[in-house]
């Protein structure tokens, strides 16, 4: 069978990672570039070992072309008579047409006579669209035909919606929306407000919710040390001890390929901040969309911006557009539990206007108040030391 033939038989049938293999060989072979490039985009978007396979438009195979051979097969010229040199055929037209047999140019003069008549052709009327006047006809267009080689709209269906994603049920879940898993490429969230304003906070709880739902989580705190004691009080009042082996922390990052290495062990990665990731990493020029979204596959990256005295977010004005997901802290006065989330660009949740309240770890709707007397209990209270004489 050829690589065309087995490749229309994977329709409606579930096959293995190296059947798919094996076909795409016979086609790298056969010099077959549509099963080639259908195929290999198959392998590269999924990582499974088995696939069922729905084909939405069966290839058909190319037409051999056929070489006739123009050599007469046999030498001898035959005998043509003189029946046989001419023939006197009339058309519809009665226009007396000669047909000669013979290879040569054979010359007839032609004599008409007077008797017949010659009909002129006949036109065409044009088609009638409307009764009050005459429109010209009305020509269906052809169907267009996908490009060979090249994906379509129909090549989407091929390949299956991811099981994992991003999701979370919680409240903070509820604000983000429902952030996929992307097979290719990675969700980028933002955020950027000023000092002081509750961003690493915001971490904080992120990481306690991807860690409870079995996510592997990532958090570059460069801007806090882990070993401060401010650092410590969050950890105590946010992640629960269950959490803990669940959560990577690193302090700091010299190299970008140091950086790839923790980031592809990884799930969720927390940044606080790039701009000062884009310091410690003085190799290159550290871009958001080149060297993060579009450089890890599957990954869920969450990126602190400082925000500057005019109300911008540090890091390149690039950066407000790259992201998925683009969040920043509100102020409405100096109590910091007034201190909410708002998303100004949300990809991945259709509900608008959305508030999260950053003290009261919940959405606020507008017929509440922000601020709460109650203060949230603590995850993680400290044990008291207690030392016994044996």
């Amino acid at each position: 069978m050829t690589a065309v033939e087995r490749y229309n038989n994977l329709h409606n049938k579930i096959v293995s990672r190296d059947t798919i293999k094996r076909i795409l060989k016979k086609a790298q072979q056969e010099k077959e570039q549509r099963v080639v490039t259908k195929l290999k985009k198959l392998l590269q978007a999924d990582t499974s070992q088995k696939f069922e396979i729905t084909i939405a438009k069966k290839l058909q195979a190319k037409e051999k072309k056929v070489t006739r051979n123009t050599k007469p097969q046999s030498s001898r010229k035959k005998k043509v008579t003189s029946k046989q040199k001419s023939k006197l055929v009339v058309k519809g037209m009665k226009m007396p047409v000669v047909v000669v047999s013979s290879k040569k140019e054979v010359t007839h003069q032609v004599i008409i006579p007077t008797s017949i008549k010659i009909d002129p052709p006949k036109q065409i009327p044009k088609k009638i669209i409307s009764s009050t006047g005459l429109k010209s006809p009305v020509v269906s267009k052809p169907k267009a035909k996908p490009i060979q080689g090249l994906p379509t709209m129909a090549d989407l269906d091929h390949i299956q919606k991811p099981t994992d994603t991003f999701k979370l049920n919680t409240e903070l879940g509820t604000f983000l929306g429902d952030l996929e898993r992307k097979p290719v490429h990675s969700v980028v969230v933002t955020l950027d407000a000023p000092a002081g304003s509750g961003k690493t906070r915001v971490f904080f709880q992120a990481m306690q919710d991807y860690a409870s739902d079995g996510k592997k989580c990532l958090f570059f705190t460069l801007e806090e040390h882990s070993q401060s004691d401010l650092f410590k009080k969050k950890r105590d009042q946010y992640i629960s001890p269950d959490n803990y082996g669940r959560i990577t922390i690193i302090d700091d990052v010299t190299s970008y390929d140091q950086f790839k290495k923790l980031v592809d062990l990884h799930d969720v990665i927390f940044v606080d901040s790039f701009g000062k990731l884009k310091r410690l990493i003085k190799s290159f020029k550290l871009e958001l969309d080149e060297h993060i979204r579009k450089a890890f596959d599957s990954k869920l990256f969450f990126l602190i911006f400082q925000r500057t005295s005019d109300g911008s977010m540090r890091g390149g004005a690039d950066a407000a557009f790259d992201g998925d997901v683009i969040l920043q802290v509100e102020k409405p006065n100096e109590d910091y539990r007034e201190n909410y989330l708002i998303a100004r660009k949300n990809r991945y949740n259709e509900i608008p206007m959305l508030k999260y309240s950053i003290y009261n770890q919940k959405i606020i709707h507008d017929d509440q108040t922000i601020h709460e007397k109650s203060i949230p209990p603590k995850l993680n209270p400290k044990n008291k030391l207690i030392v016994r004489s044996l």
